[in-house]
């Protein structure tokens, strides 16, 4: 019984840090923005201008338009969603940089 639960405990965390080691380029689907830190998979800060921001993002309207980089379908479910992302008010403390943009076709890396 300890092994199971040692083993359980273990893929949690390497869950975890996989989750933590992926990179804003890669970043695509469902989200949901937490209110909590704690409970976040990354944390944002709002850019202001495109130019500086390590992500642009495209809110798509539909879940399966949501399949390439940077564009985000934003649920209000918990469980539908790829990533929990919590928005952080100083830039110093964020993952990365994000920066909304209105055309599907600007989003991605920078």
């Amino acid at each position: 019984m300890k092994k199971l639960v040692i083993a359980a405990t273990l893929c949690l965390l390497v869950t975890a840090a996989a989750a933590q080691r992926r990179k804003p380029c890669d970043l695509f689907g469902t989200v949901y923005f937490v209110k909590d830190k704690l409970d976040a998979d990354f944390t944002v800060y709002l850019e202001e201008t495109e130019s500086f921001a390590d992500l642009v993002v495209y809110r798509e309207d539909n879940a399966l338009y949501a399949d390439q980089r940077g564009v985000w379908f934003v649920t209000d479910r918990l469980g539908l969603a790829h990533y929990r992302v919590y928005v952080e008010n100083i830039k110093g403390r964020a993952d990365f940089t994000i920066h909304y943009t209105e055309t599907r076709s600007f989003a991605g890396c920078n």
